[in-house]
């Protein structure tokens, strides 16, 4: 079952006789095939009477269902069913990705990304929210930002493919409470503070012209499970298994925050984080995002570093997949300890930095380099990752004690993000940021967020699953838990003070140890 269907129409031309209106024919017409309520807004209405005369009564009306009613988008003249298109969208904090998908096939005709236009207004959304706050005109530039961004990935899709957004009846949107908010134009300060009671959590549906988006369609915002378990979350949860067996998954998604889901069809536990941007390469000097020219693989062997960049460009600096390596293959091949500290006489490549007063690695020398001087990872860098990924690896713990469930007992566990779809996860649990389970238990999904939103705009039916996820997870709060800072201390190692959680590590690491 399709939100959206195109419905050809052979209607009888009004005569003197029968002077029914356009509308009521229509509005008849539909019926008779089940489709009622149904709403005709204006700017349908508008072009009815034209459609009807150019295609002599034979007509294709576009419906979206609103799980009430069903609205029409379109009316044209002739069979045009052929040409059926819909949008979805994760629209991130970073970045916002838009798919332009084929509703007759479920292909994905088209994907583009962009940079969230509101990262100008700040990188992080607490900072958004203060910014927000600061004068009343501000909100309207955190939409603004959004909606331009929007608008040039429509563009862009459509100078792609051919097929333009106005075409498009119906767009599926997946995004973090906040997010929605700013896309809203909704007071965000409820988010995040007391009593953290949010405008709304489920918005519902929005005309395109309603939202400045520049189609003339329908929205439907996938709906929140709580402040900090966003629409984005839920949307994630659709394409995966927690509903139909007893058996325990968990769900990650890492990105500028870090969301976890725990359970089964039983039960289903969540809870939220700082988590992302140190992971994504954010902290260090020369840590860039994942672009031309940035290292994202490193390897050690018999004490030669080598990596690989992006594009196979000369390096501009390392991104998050090459940052997991690089600590990964140091541990292991002892050029730095348990707690991250450089070991000086193992490797030539560290060195000491007067002017920092620390040391680092020199993991591209000034002649490998393309900005003419040596890229390096310092000791500060590294205690600020591992102040990172002690976050990341506290908030699994705790939710599997909060659950009752020992790392074992996880059947699957579903890691999403750009993060987790482009690093290594040998080196990932080598660090200690995931638990060391085995390996074909790990499912690595590029995008969550996106692959739900696709999945509920080419099948209605699984509003029955959204429903079930906002009413039945359970978030648990981090900061309530007495212990989080004490297990965080205990997490700040390579990869854990507890050796023993980490078998496959203990072993590789050998007589280096």
């Amino acid at each position: 079952m399709r939100f959206c269907e195109k419905i050809y129409l052979t209607l009888l031309p009004p005569t003197e006789e029968d002077p029914k209106s356009d509308r009521l024919r229509l509005l008849d017409a539909l019926a008779a095939l089940k489709y009622s309520p149904v709403e005709i807004p204006l700017q349908v209405l508008q072009r009815l009477h034209t459609s009807c005369l150019e295609g002599h009564y034979q007509i294709t009306v576009t419906l979206v269902y609103r799980e009430k009613d069903w609205v029409a988008t379109d009316v044209e003249p002739g069979d045009t069913r052929s040409s059926h298109y819909g949008i979805a969208v994760d629209y991130g904090s970073t970045t916002i990705v838009m798919q332009l998908v084929d509703l007759n096939t479920g292909n994905v005709v088209a994907q583009d990304s962009e940079k969230n236009g509101q990262i100008q207004y700040g990188t992080d959304i607490l900072t958004r929210i203060t910014y927000a706050m600061e004068d009343s005109s501000h909100t309207e530039d955190l939409h603004r930002a959004t909606i331009e961004t929007f608008r040039l990935l429509l563009r862009r899709m459509a100078q792609e493919t051919g097929i333009p957004a106005e075409s498009c009846p119906l767009m599926i949107i997946s995004g973090n409470t906040t997010m929605i908010h700013f896309l809203l134009q909704l007071d965000a300060r409820t988010v995040f503070f007391a009593p953290y009671a949010p405008v709304t959590l489920a918005p519902g549906w929005f005309f395109g012209s309603e939202l400045e988006l520049g189609f003339s369609g329908v929205a439907y915002i996938i709906p929140a499970a709580s402040n900090y378990i966003g629409g984005d979350i839920v949307s994630g949860l659709l394409n995966l298994d927690f509903c139909r067996d007893d058996e325990v998954k968990l769900f990650f998604d890492i990105g500028t925050n870090g969301e976890l889901v725990i359970g089964s069809r039983e039960w289903l536990l969540a809870g939220a984080g700082a988590a992302g941007p140190a992971l994504e390469g954010y902290i260090s000097r020369y840590g860039v995002r994942a672009q031309n020219g940035a290292i994202d693989t490193v390897h050690i062997q018999d004490g030669k570093l080598s990596f690989t960049t992006i594009g196979n460009q000369k390096p501009v600096g390392i991104c998050g997949s090459g940052i997991i390596d690089l600590l990964a293959q140091m541990r292991i091949q002892g050029w730095i300890n348990i707690a991250g500290t450089f070991n000086p006489d193992a490797s030539s490549r560290i060195t000491y930095l007067p002017e920092e007063d620390q040391y680092a690695v020199i993991y591209a020398d000034a002649g490998e380099s393309a900005l003419g001087e040596p890229l390096y990872f310092s000791q500060m860098d590294i205690s600020q990752y591992l102040d990172t990924k002690a976050a990341a690896h506290t908030m699994i713990d705790c939710i599997l004690e909060y659950a009752g469930c020992s790392g074992s007992e996880i059947a699957r566990c579903y890691l999403s993000g750009a993060f987790a779809a482009h690093s290594n996860l040998e080196s990932a649990i080598t660090i200690g940021v995931f638990p060391d389970l085995p390996r074909e238990r790990y499912v690595c999904i590029a995008n969550a967020s996106l692959d739900g939103a696709r999945a509920l705009l080419l099948d209605r039916s699984r509003l029955k699953d959204i429903r079930y996820f906002t009413e039945t997870l359970y978030c648990v709060q981090f900061a309530s838990i007495p212990d989080f800072i004490i297990r965080m201390q205990a997490a700040k190692f390579i990869p854990h003070t507890d050796m023993k959680r980490y078998p496959s590590v203990m072993k590789r690491l050998g007589k280096n140890e």
